[in-house]
């Protein structure tokens, strides 16, 4: 048990950074170079998936958005609870076409839809690349 609640903690921990890190991104401001973190990185979120205890990527299903996905971006921290609540990232392919398929992925959106989790059943966090948000795809047809 002590164990678990220390790999909790960690855990807590390190979602919690992850949330200072994307708000230094969206709230940081200089008079001189505006919002220059959030032009460097090309986006304001830092895209993760979440890794379960059985060691799948948690899939989160949103029944009004028509909208499955194993992509996320954190929206809070409740330690004391050891809850996160977060919003759904639509994964896009190259043609387009929502996909779950990590390889196949071009592009990331953020949506408007959030829920809350309970960190129990969460083994570890995996970042992804931001500028899966921001990217361009050209697709030349031939």
């Amino acid at each position: 048990m002590k164990y678990e609640n220390q790999k909790q903690r960690a855990l807590c921990d390190a979602l919690e950074d992850l949330k200072r890190l994307q708000d230094l991104l969206t709230n940081s401001w200089s008079k001189y170079y505006g919002h220059l973190f959030t032009k460097i990185v090309g986006s304001d979120t830092i895209p993760f998936f979440l890794l379960t205890t059985e060691s799948s990527m948690m899939r989160i299903y949103d029944s009004k958005m028509k909208l499955e996905t194993c992509y996320f971006r954190i929206e809070a921290v409740e330690k004391s609870k050891q809850q996160i609540t977060l919003s759904l990232l639509r994964a896009i392919d190259s043609e387009e076409n929502e996909t779950n398929v990590i390889k196949d992925i071009v592009r990331l959106e953020k949506t408007d839809s959030q829920v809350t989790i309970n960190l129990r059943s969460i083994l570890a966090v995996q970042l992804l690349e931001p500028a899966l948000l921001s990217r361009d795809l050209y697709v030349e047809k031939w």
